[in-house]
C-alpha cells in the first residue's frame, strides 16, 4: 500500500512483482500475495523488498491475522532489529517502523495495520514530508450500519474523534513573540505524528532540538507555574502569556533560579536549558514546545495547536547571558532520579560549571516504551554542542577531580535554593499541578 498521503497507486503484474514507479525506485518486491478471509481477516506477504533505492531491504515482510513478520531487515546497507515497534532513523528523511504497535489513521478514515512502514519527515524521491509507505498492509473501516442502528457506538466514536490532532491555527494575543531556543537550533513539523504514550496517540507540539545546555527562553511575557517533574515530559514548565495563550516546554535539562522562587517572567528571559529528560532520554537533545491558545483551553490537552507557523516567524534570540542551573527536589523513583541526576551533570559540564561530564558507563538504564518518541533527529545544527574543555589540573587524580566537581555542583545547588520555607512551600504547590503528558 502505497500512501496514503501521497495518494499513489501502483499495480502489481501477473508475475507477481510489484513495482513504483515503472523503474521500481521507490518501491520493488516480488512474490506479493494478498488474500481475505469470510471472517474478515487480511493477509498479504511480499519478498525482496527495496524501498527508496535500496535504502530500506528485507528477505520477507507478512501480515496474517494482524500479526507482522519482518525477515532479513536492513537499513541505509546495515542489519537492522526486527523487533516490533522498533524505530530506525533512515538518514535525514525519514525513519522505518517495524510492526507498527497501532494502526494508522489514513484521510479516507481508514486504520491501517502493516508489516512495515517507512515515514517521510522531509520530501525524498518526489514524494512530500509526512508520506507513509506501508509494506503489507491491511486496511478496514468501521461500518456505517453498525453506528446507524447502535446509538452509543455512534457517542463513542465521537469522543474518540476529540482526541485527533486540530487543523486550527488561531492568531494569539500579542504582536511579538521570541522564539523559545537562544541561538541556532532545528525543529521539523511533527505535530499529530504518532506518539504511543501520550493521549490520543499524537504528537501535540515540535521539537527543537540544540546541543545540551542551549538556554531555553519565555516567548512572552506573564507568569509561570508547573515547575517540576513529569513522567513523559521531564523536567517541565508552562508559562502563560498576559493574554492567557499557554505554552508548554518539555525535556529540560535543568531551570533558571528565577523558576523556583517567582511566578512571573519576561520575554526572552532564560528559565531552562536543553535536554533530553523523560520519554526523551534516548534521543538528541531538544525542546518539546506545544501552544495551546486561550480560545481552545476548554478542549483539555486536545486544545495544542500546530506551533510550526507560529514558530517560523518569531524573533529569534541570538545570545543572552544564562544563569547558573538548578533543578527542583528530584523524583522519588530510584531509576528515573537517577536519569535527572544524569542529565543535570551533562549540563553542569555543558556550561563550563564542573570539569568532565558523566560517564557514558554511567549512564542509566531507563525503560521508554516503543513509539514514544520514535522520530529521529533533524539535520544537525550548526553550532557545535557546548562541550567541557578545562585541563585536569596537575597533581590531582580524577577521583579527586570528581569529588571536587560534585562539591561545586552542590554548594552552587544549595546556593540557589537556601530561601526561606515559604519558597520550599511555594515550590511544592506549583509542582504539583496537574499537567497531561507531553
Amino acid at each position: 500500500m502505497l500512501g496514503p498521503l501521497a495518494g499513489l497507486s501502483a499495480t502489481i503484474a501477473a508475475s507477481s512483482v510489484l513495482t513504483y514507479p515503472a523503474g521500481g525506485s521507490i518501491v520493488g518486491a516480488r512474490d506479493v500475495s494478498l488474500a481475505a478471509q469470510r471472517c474478515g481477516a487480511q493477509t498479504g506477504q511480499l519478498s525482496s523488498l527495496s524501498l527508496f533505492n535500496g535504502a530500506v531491504t528485507a528477505a520477507r515482510v507478512s501480515l496474517r491475522a494482524g500479526r507482522a513478520a519482518v525477515v532479513g531487515l536492513a537499513v541505509g546497507g546495515k542489519r537492522a532489529p526486527a523487533a516490533a515497534g522498533a524505530h530506525i532513523p533512515l538518514a535525514r528523511w525519514g525513519y522505518v517502523v517495524v510492526s507498527p504497535p497501532a494502526p494508522i489513521h489514513v484521510s479516507s478514515g481508514a486504520l491501517v495495520l502493516g508489516g512495515l512502514a517507512v515515514h517521510l519527515t522531509a520530501a525524498h524521491d518526489g514524494l512530500p514530508a509526512g508520506t507513509v509507505v506501508v509494506v503489507a498492509a491491511a486496511a478496514e473501516r468501521a461500518p456505517a450500519k453498525v453506528a446507524a442502528k447502535h446509538p452509543k457506538h455512534r457517542a463513542r466514536r465521537h469522543a474518540r474523534a476529540t482526541h485527533e490532532p486540530l487543523k486550527v491555527t488561531p492568531p494569539l494575543a500579542l504582536k511579538q513573540y521570541d522564539f523559545p531556543v537562544v541561538g541556532p537550533s532545528e525543529y521539523v513539523d511533527t505535530y499529530g505524528a504518532f506518539r504511543s504514550d501520550v493521549a490520543g496517540n499524537w504528537h501535540h507540539g515540535d521539537d527543537i532540538f540544540a546541543p545540551l545546555g542551549t538556554p531555553v527562553v519565555a516567548v512572552a511575557s506573564g507568569t509561570i507555574n508547573r515547575v517540576g517533574w513529569n513522567a513523559v515530559g521531564g523536567w517541565r514548565v508552562w508559562v502563560r502569556d498576559s493574554a492567557g495563550d499557554e505554552f508548554y516546554y518539555a525535556h529540560l535539562s535543568g531551570y533558571a533560579p528565577h523558576d523556583l522562587h517567582s511566578n512571573r517572567v519576561k520575554a526572552g528571559q532564560v528559565i531552562g536549558f536543553i535536554g533530553n529528560t523523560g520519554d526523551a532520554f534516548t534521543t538528541s537533545p531538544h525542546v518539546h514546545f506545544e501552544i495551546h491558545p486561550r480560545q481552545l483551553l476548554h478542549l483539555g490537552y486536545d486544545g495544542a495547536v500546530d506551533p510550526t507557523s507560529y514558530l517560523d516567524h518569531w524573533r529569534h534570540i541570538a545570545h543572552v547571558r544564562a544563569p547558573i542551573p538548578v533543578h527542583p527536589p528530584l523524583p522519588k523513583q530510584p531509576a528515573i532520579r537517577k536519569e535527572a541526576i544524569y542529565v543535570f551533570r551533562e549540563l553542569l559540564a555543558a556550561r563550563h560549571i564542573v570539569l568532565h561530564p558523566p560517564k557514558p558507563s554511567t549512564r542509566p538504564h531507563v525503560y521508554i516504551p516503543p513509539g514514544a518518541n520514535g522520530f529521529p533527529p533533524p539535520p544537525r545544527v550548526a553550532a557545535a554542542p557546548v562541550a567541557a574543555s578545562a585541563k585536569r589540573p596537575a597533581g590531582l587524580s580524577s577521583t579527586e577531580i570528581a569529588v571536587l566537581a560534585a562539591l561545586g555542583s552542590l554548594l552552587l545547588f544549595a546556593g540557589t535554593l537556601c530561601v526561606p520555607q515559604v519558597r520550599a512551600r511555594l515550590i511544592r504547590k506549583r509542582a504539583a499541578g496537574p499537567d497531561p503528558p507531553a
